[in-house]
């Protein structure tokens, strides 16, 4: 009966699920077991540090729909769990890879480097359950395949990371191909087509007979799942969708039926607001009530009929249905495509994408968000930083082909990035984007700044936006604007680019007025180059996208009146 290494079934396992590429750090405990990566036909991506690893992981399964981070036991997982949390938070599968200390070592009572010198060996997987759907510390070859199977599976299914301790001498131990025979569990399943069917009937009801109707594309349902089936559903239903935050980059932004991003008082444009809250029954997919996603809980859809769907359930206003929002999709657009126009709610589309209609003489953020609609092409991969660069994004329109996201719930500033190192690899792999475009802010940069190394040298060529305004600027919206606290040390972004890649065609760009800026994104030569591109662009301390604006002043009454004042 031919065998193979327990190490070589893992990562085939891996490349079974659509993984091509694994990041991470390499270290003494794990060592051998990277030599195994590329004779199963993975490709091994080096990071800087765990942190940026963990997010580059992340934002190849965004894409990808799975993704794979090895490490070394103690400090190189623990650097990586910021990065495991957030993907946890978001629904991002990552099987989280760890080189243990042999067995043998574990059981000597010896005390060991990267432990915590007291001779347990279960600290750090205890933590990182907390934080993972599954976990396992291989110690019996007999039973590693059934384990790494059961890991595997449990991340497919719940859509969350996973962990897999492994040493060097389980990695080397044989085990038989027979396991490979069985395939991993890819997908949910059919929980209860009976009561899928009940769901769809119900929902096709309720739609029909509601008056004012709209979907609300929203990013809590693991949307890698289901993101294909959104315009087909908005096309076949014909009425029109609002996205969230988290939502965002998902739909087809030029339909007809898209009428802008919903946040509360954070909403885009301001009469976003009034249309969705007057709507007497909202389809809406993935509903994730955060406060960013919600504009600090802002938002007020209590006088409708709310259809959730999520991963694991559909819920029609009360009454919870035992359905998978990637099953009822495909339902409801048959359904929607066989029955005459549920509803006549009238559409005011729009307009059309268009260059602003004048140019200040600073860039503005909320000229700077409506300039870069015109900049983005079909083929984009659109990676947005937390924080201010949250706030301001949904005023930018994303063309029809493009794709996008920003890590609205867990907001870990720097996961951007790192995130885009691992979405510029998928891209590269799928063939499906042409062009990484990071939006980033200065202080977040400088935490995950080394990413920048592997962002030019790896997948497609990236166009790195720097809101450098001198600080944290949606902190000073939380405190005030003058706290020392809120600042950051100055550099020159468009020189550390090219520092970072020496090797690599790189040009940075300083630009400090918005003519600058626009003669920029107007140049062809500069949108359509295939080298990396680097944008320092200088920014007023004291502004900020209006939504934020809104969205913090309302706070503010509200708190105000809270106090009797």
């Amino acid at each position: 009966m031919p065998e193979i290494l327990i190490g070589e079934y893992l990562f085939r396992r891996i490349k079974e699920i659509g993984i091509d590429s694994v990041f991470g750090v390499p270290g003494d405990f794990e060592l051998a077991l990277l030599d195994q990566v590329k004779p199963e036909g993975l490709s091994w991506v080096g990071t800087p540090n765990e942190l940026v690893g963990a997010y580059a992981a992340d934002g190849y399964a965004r894409v990808k729909g799975a993704g794979a981070l090895v490490t070394t036991f103690g400090p190189g997982e623990l650097s990586a769990l910021c990065g495991i949390g957030g993907a946890y938070t978001e629904n991002v599968p990552v099987v989280h890879i760890v080189g243990y200390p042999p067995i043998p070592a574990q059981k000597s009572g010896k005390i060991l480097h990267h432990t915590l010198g007291d001779g347990i060996f279960d600290h750090y997987i205890r933590i990182s359950a907390e934080l993972s759907c599954a976990t396992t510390a291989l110690d019996d070859p007999v039973t590693a395949p059934s384990e790494i199977d059961r890991v595997l599976n449990a991340m497919l299914y719940h859509s969350k990371p996973a962990y897999i301790g492994i040493s060097e001498d389980i990695a080397y131990s044989m085990v038989s191909d027979e396991y490979l025979k069985t395939p991993l569990v890819q997908t949910l399943g059919p929980a209860a087509p009976e009561a899928e069917a009940k769901a769809v009937a119900e929902i096709v009801r309720t739609l029909a007979s509601a008056k004012a109707p709209i979907i609300m594309v929203d990013g809590g349902a693991a949307r890698h799942n289901w993101e294909s089936f959104v315009n087909p559903l908005i096309e076949a239903l014909k009425i029109p969708f609002f996205q969230t935050m988290i939502g965002k980059g998902v739909a087809n932004e030029e339909s007809p039926y898209f009428a802008g991003s919903y946040g509360g008082a954070g909403s885009w444009p301001v009469k976003v607001r009034s249309e969705v809250e007057s709507a007497d029954c909202i389809l809406w997919l993935g509903n994730y009530p955060s406060d960013f996603n919600t504009g600090i809980f802002s938002e007020n859809t209590e006088g409708a009929t709310i259809i959730d769907l999520q991963r694991f359930f559909v819920k029609i206003g009360q009454t919870k249905y035992d359905a998978r929002i990637n099953h009822v999709l495909p339902k409801l657009i048959e359904a929607f495509n066989a029955h005459p126009q549920l509803a006549q709610f009238p559409v005011e589309p729009l307009a059309p994408v268009a260059a602003p209609a004048s140019t200040p003489q600073i860039i503005e953020q909320d000229w700077l968000w409506d300039r870069l609609s015109t900049f983005l092409q079909p083929g984009d991969l659109v990676v947005t930083e937390t924080g201010t660069c949250q706030g301001g994004i949904n005023a930018t329109r994303f063309p029809n082909g493009s794709h996008g996201w920003t890590q609205g719930i867990y907001g870990s500033i720097g996961y951007a990035a790192g995130s885009a190192v691992g979405a510029s690899v998928a891209a590269k792999e799928t063939g499906l984007y042409k062009r990484i475009v990071l939006i980033t802010g200065e202080g977040s940069l400088q935490l995950t700044v080394q990413a920048l190394s592997l962002l030019n040298r790896l997948g497609v060529p990236p166009v790195v936006f720097v809101l450098n305004n001198k600080g944290y600027t949606i902190e000073r919206f939380f405190r005030g604007w003058t706290a020392d606290y809120n600042d950051v040390p100055m550099w020159d972004y468009s020189a550390l680019s090219r520092a970072l890649s020496p090797e690599v065609d790189v040009k940075g760009f300083r630009v400090e007025t918005a003519a600058e800026l626009d003669g920029l994104l107007s140049d062809q030569e500069f949108a359509q180059a295939s080298y990396p591109r680097i944008v320092d662009m200088v920014m007023d301390v004291y502004d900020g996208p209006t939504s934020l604006k809104s969205v913090f002043a309302e706070k503010a009454k509200k708190m105000q009146a809270a106090q009797g004042h």
